[in-house]
């Protein structure tokens, strides 16, 4: 899968494995030729094997990048890097038993390193799953996993927190053990100080932060919210009363179940929470209270396959006269109701320096990117502070960090051509790059000040072109004209047709559900897309889209980027989409048009018509509608 550029990793053979697995820049080892310096090369003949295995899967740029961040290391990275290597090895061990007590091992000679609840307790947990699965003998499992648990030192709280609630989380899938994971989870409850948890996040915060400001080059600071902190707290606990709940549910205790689960919604909403509350519901008979608890857990975005078949089966079993329209709708307002975007929008009143251009906005987003809520947010009022004739927003999904059916060829190739190496987010202002505020929802304002200012900014440079858009819809196909000039003719200018949805449902496992402006195809040509206009003053262009080709071919990435996936990270990897997105509503068309320079990047000019609203006969004015 891609990456969020916020999820920060502390052990960097984690990142280099990333980066040359997800991350793109993957070549095969015959194509590689040596680029090193011989410098470059005595740095990495001094590697460890695994290090050297993963950046030979890289390109030569992206090597020399590794290399030089390697080189830069702190002495405390080095020491994790080092904890790294020596659990790597514990945890390659053959015998079953014999790595038990390997990982038993590091865990008492490597206590610094299992301290917080990151990357030691989850591998280390990660390891002994393999042997719950695989041992069911209940004493011999207790007796290897309490010799870890017993190994963590005694100020390691979190780490050991997040060890226990790890392993209850696998003793319950594995329905091994119960009264040992009840222990377990409940020790992982009483061991989770809030405190304690807002200042490890602090820690973290501040080194990624001293991380990003040396290698991103966009990087905005943005300063410790110990609100964010507070809110991942509340979700951890949440998620260890929920594994209590159904660890209650499993041994025939309904009553601790239900009172686990209500502990857990007083914290934060949480999908094994509410599905464990539906299966209760149920069982005794109430299914108008099961359905409910499904809507919640739909909307947490977190709902499987199975969860979202079950909701519609159940949804229509109790509604014979719904359907997947309806329900959809139903949801939507269930989302509305819950949520608001925490954005204090003022509409744009422009002055006397606004020129004629039409800004365009392109965003690179993630429907399961954590990252991503706060710009997502950001954009959303940005399309309430702007008209279509001062601003036209495209949305391009991406499979950032998780598989996102939103996600179609449009955006592999709008992705390459700004470099965004498929992570999210990024921003384009009419070719340009902006730095983006990162982050929860509790930093929305802050992204929507910043990008205000810069579309603001831009609304001032004068327009070096002029497009106007006709499109019409004759049941599947929708024609398109679109003509316009351009002030100072220029080589490398592409005209380029896009066909959008302007609001999608879809419950992200990032909480957002109602997704605004989502590209899904683009006017080809051969080789590429966009049509040439070079060197000319005016220029016209024709397309027709296929709605049923569109909705086909997208239908079809999802198999292409899931064997893709596979390809690339040597089969670890698969798409695994919860829910397929490639139908649309045509009431929601719209088609966006832009004139960009391919070489510069700088886009001269932008429109927008709605497909739905526009008259057979009609065009929209230059720029855009109203």
């Amino acid at each position: 899968m891609n990456t969020c550029r916020y999820n920060y990793k502390t052990t960097l053979l984690y990142w280099v494995a990333v980066s040359a697995l997800l991350l793109g820049g993957v070549v095969k080892a015959e194509d590689q030729k040596p680029q090193l310096t011989p410098d470059e090369q005595k740095q990495f003949n001094q590697l460890s094997p695994e290090l050297q295995k993963a950046l030979k899967e890289m390109t030569p740029d992206r090597q020399k990048q590794l290399l030089a961040r390697i080189a830069d290391m702190t002495p405390k990275q080095r020491e994790r890097q080092a904890a790294f290597e020596e659990m790597r090895k514990a945890s390659a061990v053959k015998d079953p038993d014999q790595k038990m007590d390997a990982m038993a091992e590091f865990v008492k000679s490597h206590g610094e390193f299992m301290k917080d609840g990151g990357d030691g307790p989850f591998n280390i947990a990660f390891g002994a799953r393999d042997y719950i699965k695989a041992n069911h003998n209940a004493e011999r499992v207790k007796a290897k996993l309490t010799a870890i648990d017993d190994a963590f030192p005694a100020s390691a709280n979190l780490g050991k927190s997040a060890y226990e609630s790890y392993i209850a989380k696998s003793l319950l899938s594995s329905s091994v053990a119960l009264d040992y994971a009840e222990s377990q989870v409940k020790s992982s409850i009483e061991l989770l100080h809030e405190d304690e948890y807002v200042e490890s996040k602090k820690a973290i915060h501040d080194e990624r932060e001293e991380y990003d400001a040396k290698y991103e080059k966009l990087h905005v600071p943005q300063k410790f919210n110990p609100a964010d902190a507070e809110d991942d707290y509340d979700r951890d606990q949440s998620s260890r009363y929920a594994t209590l709940g159904g660890i209650e549910k499993a041994l025939g205790r309904d009553d601790a179940a239900i009172d686990a689960y209500h502990h857990s919604l007083k914290f934060h909403p949480n999908t094994s929470t509410y599905l464990g509350l539906s299966e209760l519901e149920e069982a005794k008979g109430d299914k108008n209270a099961a359905l409910e608890n499904l809507y919640d857990a739909d909307l947490t975005g977190h709902l499987d396959k199975k969860g979202i078949a079950h909701l519609e089966q159940l949804y229509l079993e109790q509604h014979p006269d719904g359907n997947e329209k309806s329900l959809i709708a139903l949801l939507d307002e269930k989302y509305k109701a819950t949520f608001k975007n925490p954005v204090n929008m003022i509409p744009y009143a422009p002055d006397g320096s606004r020129s004629t251009r039409t800004a365009l906005a392109e965003f690179f987003t993630g429907a399961a990117c954590e990252p991503c809520i706060s710009p997502d947010l950001a954009f959303d009022a940005s399309l309430e502070r702007y008209r279509r004739k001062d601003m036209v927003l495209l949305v391009y999904h991406d499979n950032a960090p998780l598989s996102d059916p939103l996600a179609n060829n449009v955006t592999e190739e709008r992705a390459e051509y700004y470099s965004t190496e498929h992570s999210t987010p990024h921003a384009f202002v009419d070719g340009k790059e902006l730095g983006l505020v990162e982050g929860p929802a509790t930093h929305a304002q802050d992204a929507f000040d910043a990008i205000s200012k810069s579309i603001d900014k831009q609304l001032d440079v004068p327009a070096e072109a002029e497009v106007t858009i006709r499109a019409k819809r004759h049941g599947e196909k929708v024609s398109v004209n679109v003509e316009g000039t351009i002030a100072k003719p220029q080589p490398s200018v592409l005209v380029h047709i896009d066909l959008i949805e302007t609001g999608v449902s879809y419950s992200g496992e990032n909480t957002i559900r109602l997704h605004p402006m989502v590209v899904r195809a683009t006017a080809k040509r051969a080789g590429g897309s966009g049509f040439d206009i070079s060197n000319r003053a005016k220029f016209k262009a024709k397309y027709t889209f296929d709605l049923k080709k569109v909705t086909s071919e997208n239908l079809a990435y999802y198999s292409q980027f899931d064997a893709a996936l596979k390809k690339r990270t040597h089969g670890l990897g698969d798409a695994n989409y919860r829910e397929y997105e490639n139908k649309m509503d045509p009431s929601k068309l719209a088609i966006v048009a832009f004139v960009q320079n391919n070489a510069t990047k700088d886009v001269l000019q932008a429109a927008f018509a709605s497909v739905a609203d526009t008259p057979l006969a009609g065009t929209s004015q230059a720029g855009g509608e109203e």
